[in-house]
């Protein structure tokens, strides 16, 4: 599309690395031996908070705090470790690498009280530039707001970009009310989750705004566990590997080496870094000209300056770098989450060649090892069937060759059956993915004789830094599970559709849903790319009403356009004027996909190119984080469930929903209850309760793809 202001040329890109300047747009991470460390288990290795049942009877409790700390990711990294931030028990601060992750119940309400002991200056080169509006104290960067990313949760619990609270707790977010009583009686922000959702695997991770990207890229990320009674059915059939639950989070990194940015330790601007130490995290912090347009008439950006996208040339599985681990000639369960920033990942299965570390039949075209996988959910929850994506290790579907392309924030849950492996034989999870996606630059994919990066100069066989190996299964001899598929039809009920011969793809199959009415007008919201004040690439989200000259986009601090009604179903049509493909996430609310359909242009109403296409394999329940195609409109159904249903929490007088709370006895006098009552947000402007919806690529969301969504 001719909107594309993205990504210039690879010549360019490729001749600003050569120059050896002082910082690169993308440094290089120092070579790292590639499966010599075995994979973190969720469980062992990595903490899994165990919650107080009595402080609160009837609720899961926990204390989390956010602090900074040391961790070896690899073996072939220096001893001392990486400086990470992370979550932990705030009672008994163990911090590890996606520690502080949670199992909850469904119907068993989680409540968590959160604090920050993150140090004053962030270990990420900090841009006070980017958007950051009301209630900021100076360039505070060690504030924090966890977000339940997939909950279904009262407005003052999401965890949105105001929600954020400082090391003091003093000083809070102009979004951040508190509501929830405590056992002393007092008032507290306190995070309640009711986890009346089906099964499905969410994740947790910071959403204050302006630091989201840096924090989250530092380490505030892992994951939620709802589980029910249809899990447990597909648990029986594939029991926990290893006795803990099989779960592989996918992030690329960038590893600080002092050859190739000596600067990195003394960056000028409003922050430095303390001196960062050789294998510390690294982040892009200068705006690139040769990497990045700008406006022609752009003033100097500042440093440290946010950037349009970040991939890391390091791949981690489970906090661990290149990491492997040893299966039977059987099947499992894998639950799947990509956690990068930016990077997209397009995962099947190959062989590893004699040294087992390198693909069998190169990169360009790897020898397909027969493993056979089903996708039986998404971050939505269970399909309404398994989908089979592989058959032999190759697309079983001719019309979607990538079926296992993994968005940022989308998670798979797979069963994986390497029965028809050689016995002894190392298979490779192989990623071919561009960055960006859909058409990328060389300069982001790094591999041994990667063509066009100069980056990827020097990479020896075996290993990194490398973005296409991304860890190893060890397949062994001895036979596994048999691939016995889970009956799931009913666990998670979907909204009804029929074929749609007008317009191609899916629609609901009635304008009345189990007693609820569609809305018969349809949201029209585009996704747009500008350019800001410093003259850098932004990517807005807005609507089909022109704002002038042709623009569309919407900052996220502009009034509120998107107003949605609990109890309701709404079809929004998303149209993308970009030239990437935007994971969108909704808060609140999950959605399905009923179409996808080209356009040629769009002046406020597109012309079609065409009839549309339904979802693809895998898209036919619940999702909550959707790849938006450029220059495609995908029409979704939303289904806006109220997350305090008036049936199980009472409301006040004025309709708001309430909570009851247990009191802690006083001089061995028991109390009684206190009901708290959750009030609209207070922000201007919002009149209801306050969500948000944005792009999902860290970069995006920050600057400035992000909308408010009023609930009411």
């Amino acid at each position: 599309m001719n909107r594309r202001q993205f990504v210039r040329t690879a010549a360019g890109a490729a001749a600003l690395l050569a120059t050896q300047r002082r910082a690169y747009g993308y440094a290089v991470s120092p070579s790292v031996p590639k499966f010599n460390d075995p994979l973190p288990m969720f469980g062992a290795d990595i903490p899994i908070l165990s919650p107080n049942t009595t402080r609160y009877p009837g609720a899961d409790y926990y204390e989390i705090v956010a602090g900074a700390f040391r961790q070896q990711l690899s073996s072939g990294l220096p001893a001392t470790g990486s400086r990470l931030y992370g979550y932990a028990d705030a009672n008994a601060p163990n911090f590890r690498a996606l520690g502080g992750a949670i199992i909850a119940r469904k119907g068993t309400p989680v409540r968590i009280k959160y604090s920050s002991q993150l140090p004053a200056q962030h270990i990420i080169p900090f841009d006070p530039t980017i958007p950051m509006g009301p209630g900021i104290v100076g360039a505070e960067q060690n504030r924090i707001a966890i977000h339940l990313h997939g909950g279904l949760v009262p407005w003052a619990s999401d965890g949105g970009p105001f929600h954020w609270v400082s090391p003091t707790g003093a000083v809070v977010g102009s979004s951040n009310v508190n509501w929830l009583h405590n056992d002393a009686n007092a008032l507290t922000n306190d995070l309640f989750y009711p986890n009346d959702q089906s099964s499905r695997f969410m994740w947790y991770h910071d959403h204050a705004i302006g630091t989201t990207r840096t924090s989250a890229y530092a380490g505030l990320a892992t994951g939620y566990l709802i589980t029910d009674a249809a899990d447990d059915i597909v648990d029986a059939a594939y029991p926990l590997a290893g006795g803990k639950t099989f779960i592989l989070v996918f992030q690329d990194k960038v590893f600080y080496n002092p050859a190739r940015d000596p600067g990195f330790g003394n960056v000028a601007g409003p922050t430095t870094l303390n001196g960062a130490a050789a294998g510390d995290l690294w982040y892009p912090y200068i705006y690139e000209k040769a990497i990045w347009k700008m406006q022609g008439n752009a003033k100097a950006a500042p440093i440290p300056s946010a950037i349009p996208e970040m991939f890391g040339d390091t791949m981690l599985v489970n906090s661990r770098v290149f990491p492997t681990v040893s299966v039977d000639k059987g099947a499992y369960r894998i639950r799947t989450l990509n956690a990068c920033n930016a990077r997209f990942l397009n995962l099947k299965f190959v062989y590893a060649d004699a040294s087992g570390k390198e693909p069998l039949g190169g990169y360009l075209a790897p020898t397909v090892a027969p493993v056979n996988a089903w996708m039986i959910g998404t971050e939505g929850g269970l399909l309404p069937n398994p989908v089979q994506i592989f058959n032999q290790g190759r697309p079983l579907n001719p019309a979607n060759l990538i079926p296992w392309l993994q968005a940022p924030a989308e998670r798979s849950d797979m069963i994986v059956d390497f029965s028809q492996c050689a016995s002894n034989s190392k298979v490779l999870l192989y990623n071919d993915a561009p960055a960006p996606y859909p058409v990328g630059a060389p300069v982001f994919d790094f591999y041994p004789g990667a063509a066009g990066n100069p980056g990827a100069a020097g990479i020896q066989p075996g290993t990194g830094p490398n973005t296409r190996t991304i860890m190893q299964f060890a397949v062994g001899a001895a036979a596994g599970l048999p691939a016995a598929l889970p009956g799931l039809a009913g666990a998670n009920p979907v909204l009804p559709t029929v074929p749609d011969p007008l317009n191609g793809g899916l629609k609901l199959a009635a304008n009345v849903i189990n007693g609820i009415a569609v809305n018969p007008v349809a949201k029209e919201i585009t996704l747009n790319e500008s350019f800001d004040a410093f003259g850098r690439l932004e990517q807005l989200v807005g609507t089909n009403i022109s704002i002038g000259k042709g623009q569309f986009g919407r900052r996220y601090m502009d009034p509120a356009t998107e107003t949605v009604q609990y109890g309701s179903i709404e079809i929004w049509n998303v149209y993308n004027l970009t030239a990437d493909v935007h994971p969108m996430h909704f808060h609140l609310f999950n959605c399905m996909v009923l179409r996808r359909r080209l356009f040629r242009s769009f002046n406020g109403t597109p012309a079609w190119a065409g009839l549309g296409r339904g979802p693809d394999p895998g898209e036919d329940g619940w999702k909550e984080t959707i790849k938006m195609w450029p220059g495609e409109c995908t029409t979704i159904a939303v289904f806006v469930e109220h997350p305090m249903p008036a049936g199980k929490y009472t409301r006040d007088a004025g309709g708001r929903p309430q909570v009851v709370v247990p009191q802690a006895p006083i001089g061995g006098v028991s109390q009684p209850p206190q009901t708290s009552t959750l009030p609209a947000s207070p922000r201007p402007g919002i009149n209801g309760d306050e969500y948000v919806y944005h792009c999902h690529i860290l970069e995006h969301e920050e600057h400035d793809m992000m909308r408010p969504l009023v609930a009411r």
